[in-house]
């Protein structure tokens, strides 16, 4: 390859990069863009540990969510130190997995059930059937959050369909780090009628509430958030893609999958 041939590509991949930048900015608040949508690859042999560790995800795809999608309500907001996190999704045909590692310069929720959303904590929307038109009785709205010190998790919403609320999570807190990991494992008849199988989608959105001196739900980073705040509506969910590709569980693998992306 010449010289010439290796500066073109380069400036090519620069201009790919930044275009979907600039498109995922769009995803804060409606996720109905194809940018937004997240293809999520089968778990495969990678088997998370619901423990708040989250060095066993480095060969999933994560998301890094900074200054761009930070909207306020309330809190002030000094850069991505305040608020910031790199998101994850990975599934198989029982269990939707997902995971949050937040820089947050201060933690703070003294809440409890229902309320856990008026505090530092996830937001997260599902709507199992992917169709993304109807909220009320088809999307399920849950809370996860370390409040009053233990990792706590509520349903606001939900479809007729459920089996119930058994998701596994841990949430723990490095203040050292100003870090905050969210490991959590839904069942799939949790969030039923959901098909956890390749090429199915859900409808999916969330918030990163941030609350540093409120004791409320002050602002927050967000995919489709306005799934979720200012009036619940699934019409501004992005779409979660089942993935029929396996997550690489070998670093030679892992560089094998992104380089093969990356040519597409």
């Amino acid at each position: 390859m010449t010289m010439k041939s290796i500066c073109i590509l380069t400036i090519m991949l620069c201009l790919i990069m930044a275009n979907t930048s600039i498109a995922q900015k769009e995803c804060t608040q409606k996720g109905d863009l194809p940018a937004c949508a997240y293809q999520a690859l089968n778990a495969g042999g990678f088997k998370p540990k619901i423990d708040g560790n989250l060095d066993d995800w480095k060969y999933v795809k994560g998301v890094f969510l900074g200054t761009d999608f930070w909207e306020v309500n309330g809190e002030q907001y000094s850069g991505e130190n305040d608020l910031s996190l790199t998101w994850w999704a990975t599934w198989d045909t029982n269990n939707l997995y997902v995971a949050f590692s937040v820089k947050d310069d201060k933690h703070q929720n003294s809440r409890a059930g229902d309320a856990i959303w008026n505090g530092d904590g996830a937001q997260l929307s599902i709507d199992p059937t992917g169709k993304k038109s109807v909220y009320a009785a088809t999307v399920y709205e849950y809370g996860y959050a370390l409040a009053g010190g233990q990792p706590t998790v509520f349903r606001w919403a939900t479809n007729p369909a459920t089996k119930g609320e058994t998701s596994e999570y841990m949430i723990v807190r490095d203040e050292s780090k100003k870090l905050t990991n969210y490991e959590i494992k839904i069942p799939a008849g949790d969030i039923a009628p959901a098909n956890l199988a390749a090429g199915k989608t859900i409808g999916w959105g969330f918030t990163m509430n941030e609350s540093d001196s409120c004791d409320c739900q002050g602002g927050w980073i967000g995919w489709a958030s306005r799934s979720i705040v200012f009036g619940k509506d699934a019409t501004a969910l992005a779409d979660l893609v089942f993935s029929a590709t396996n997550v690489a569980v070998s670093p030679q693998a892992a560089i094998t999958t992104s380089w093969g992306e990356l040519k597409k």
